[in-house]
């Protein structure tokens, strides 16, 4: 055998290589799901903005609940001395209260939930398109998807990614 044949045996060698190389990396590279889901609850309850909101409105709720338990305190007191008029203010005042305190639940169980899949509906739509996924799927832990195939729920991983997006990373 001569050196040129030599060189072009080796070439040969080489390019095969590169070939089998890149076609068992699309053969066997693991596939990407296309349809995944996530559990809204976890997801929901796992957001640092859910988090976030929920403690501002919670302390708010707390100081009207404490608002409204003072104002019963007197309202009782006057009902046990048998001041009616005194009693009678009060207890305008607080249904007053009340109202104010279940406007403000209502608020936050509404109003503020939706903010918050709003954000999360715009963040899993930019993660999924980054991962190339087709449908992604919510559940709510009991009924909506009765069996998945392992390594489809990416949960945990839009989790990290909508926190890291909500903290401005």
């Amino acid at each position: 055998m001569n050196k040129n044949s030599s060189k072009i045996i080796v070439s040969i060698l080489v390019v095969l290589v590169i070939v089998v190389t890149i076609l068992s990396f699309y053969v066997f590279k693991p596939s990407t799901p296309e349809i995944v889901y996530v559990d809204n609850v976890q997801l929901f309850n796992g957001f640092h903005m859910s988090k976030d909101l929920g403690k501002i409105n919670g302390d708010k709720i707390n100081t009207q609940k404490k608002k409204l338990d003072s104002l019963y305190s007197i309202y009782s007191i006057f009902r046990e001395q048998q001041n009616e008029e005194k009693a009678q203010e009060l207890e305008t005042q607080l249904r007053s209260e009340d109202q104010e305190l279940k406007k403000m639940n209502e608020y936050f169980s509404k109003d503020l939930s939706q903010k918050v899949w709003n954000r999360l509906n715009q963040y899993i739509k930019e993660y999924s398109e980054t991962k190339a996924y087709k449908i992604v799927l919510g559940t709510q832990g009991t009924g909506n998807i009765m069996y998945a195939q392992e390594g489809i729920d990416i949960t945990e991983e839009v989790l990290i990614y909508v926190n890291e997006k909500y903290e401005g990373n």
